[in-house]
């Protein structure tokens, strides 16, 4: 049954006309049998949280000035549960402070205390708010399999003991020695998307580009989402000068692993400069003190401060999340692209409504302003994907649905690496830039190699 408090932020939802804008439905990626169970532990610190250093612990412990009527529970993300949402333009400015509105209304009937500071984003608890660090590249032996609903999930995809005895062989060879045998073992029915891409990756390494396509190609044609042969044929194309279509794949590549270092590498040999991304919020530290008061640092402009204490309503308000979210209460909390939304909309009310208030004396903010023109041209879902999960969980974004996918390839292009413009330098193969870079990690000395992850 819905509690009376979801009820009310429903109508709250319905009265302001947000609900279904700013986005499209939202659809739950995965969803553990045991919802209670999971709820249970998502209040359990997990296994990867960690200790916090000195500052935070201060922060912790500072002296509270009001009392506690009810302690908070600690909360931390379930990471086998995600949801998407679509992407939409907002109303602006009626969306925007709209969900500003909504959050402060779920704070002020909270039963906990919220305390809220300024501070630097140094102190932020990124790992608590969104999981452990990301793998630096994505898993090669997993792929994305479609279920009997259409959503897609990361399953598995390791290669047969056939193929990983050859694979073995190919460990520390020279990268000609290594082409062969692993292009004989890509021939084996136990090949999976992950050997074709090392295949791709060892002919890049000796400039056989006809080779590495086709590899990229056949592991595409296994898993259509598997970001590095993307990243594979994005620098064959470049190395053959064809730029649109290199442009195309790096950004495909990163849609689908926005924290790949190598494809970062061909992008900005694609572009012809360093690719600067300084469009985040600073991020915030959430955490209940052993007193059981939230408490929330955040920066201190308006877009910092609403947009933390949104993120705190959905980490610790189960009846916010059973409004929009549209699950029972006892689902466990977990990461959303409908979280970010709604939290950057929320910020970015405040920020409008702070400068109604203050008019020209607010400090003026650039990320907000751009945010605000970003939400009202295409939407807010691309970005919220790329540059807020993408950082910290990104595996999520090799089974978004086809058309958050595109939006988030379209994103790419056109805010991250900005309009193709004529006379960009591109580094001819000739030079060996690229094929220094293309050696592929599992081929150089240094641990761990794909072969070792492979038997994990």
């Amino acid at each position: 049954m819905m509690t009376s408090r979801a009820a009310g932020i429903i109508l709250f939802l319905l009265s302001s006309g947000l609900i279904a804008s700013c986005g499209g439905a939202q659809k739950p990626a995965q969803a553990p049998a045991d919802a209670a169970g999971s709820a249970a532990a998502s209040m359990r610190p997990p296994s990867w949280l960690g200790p916090y250093d000195a500052e935070q612990q201060k922060l912790l412990a500072m002296p509270l000035e009001a009392p506690i009527e009810v302690p908070a529970p600690k909360v931390y993300p379930d990471l086998t549960r995600f949801t998407f949402t679509g992407e939409a333009p907002c109303k602006v400015p009626t969306d925007l402070t709209g969900y500003s509105d909504l959050v402060g209304q779920a704070l002020g009937q909270s039963p906990y205390l919220y305390v809220f500071r300024n501070g630097p984003s140094s102190l932020a608890n990124t790992v608590a708010q969104y999981g452990p660090a990301p793998d630096p590249e994505p898993d090669p032996w997993k792929k994305a399999v479609a279920s009997s609903g259409g959503q897609a999930s990361l399953e598995p995809a390791l290669p047969s003991d056939e193929v990983r005895a050859e694979l073995d062989k190919a460990k520390g060879l020279e990268p000609a020695q290594a082409f062969e045998i692993l292009k004989k073992a890509s021939s084996s029915a136990g090949a999976t998307p992950g050997v074709h891409a090392m295949v791709g990756d060892a002919a890049l390494a000796i400039g056989d580009l006809a080779a590495a396509e086709s590899a990229a190609a056949e592991a595409i044609k296994i898993d259509p989402m598997f970001p590095s042969a993307h990243r594979i044929l994005a620098e064959v194309y470049l190395r053959r000068s064809d730029r649109d279509r290199a442009r195309n794949a790096i950004a495909k590549a990163l849609a689908l692993y926005p924290v790949s270092k190598r494809a970062w590498q061909v992008a900005e040999m694609l572009v012809g400069r360093e690719i600067v991304r300084d469009v985040g919020i600073p991020p915030a530290f959430i955490e209940v003190n052993p007193a059981g008061a939230v408490i929330v640092v955040s920066c201190d402009r308006p877009l910092c401060e609403r947009y933390a204490g949104c993120k705190a309503a959905f980490r610790y308000e189960p009846s916010l999340r059973e409004a929009i979210l549209s699950e029972p209460s006892t689902v466990p909390y977990h990461l959303s692209a409908t979280e970010e939304l709604v939290c950057l909309e929320a910020g970015l009310g405040a920020h409008i409504q702070a400068k109604t208030e203050a008019g020209h004396s607010l400090d003026p903010d650039p990320t907000a302003e751009l945010l605000v023109r970003l939400a009202q041209s295409k939407g807010l879902t691309s970005y919220a994907m790329f540059e807020i999960i993408g950082k910290h969980r990104p595996e999520w974004l090799r089974v978004a649905p086809q058309a958050v996918h595109d939006a988030i390839v379209g994103y790419v292009t056109t805010r991250v690496f900005g309009p193709p413009t004529e006379g960009n330098p591109v580094t001819p193969a000739s030079s060996g830039v690229i094929t220094a870079m293309a050696a592929p990690p599992w081929l150089q000395a240094a641990p761990p190699t794909l072969l070792q992850t492979a038997r994990r």
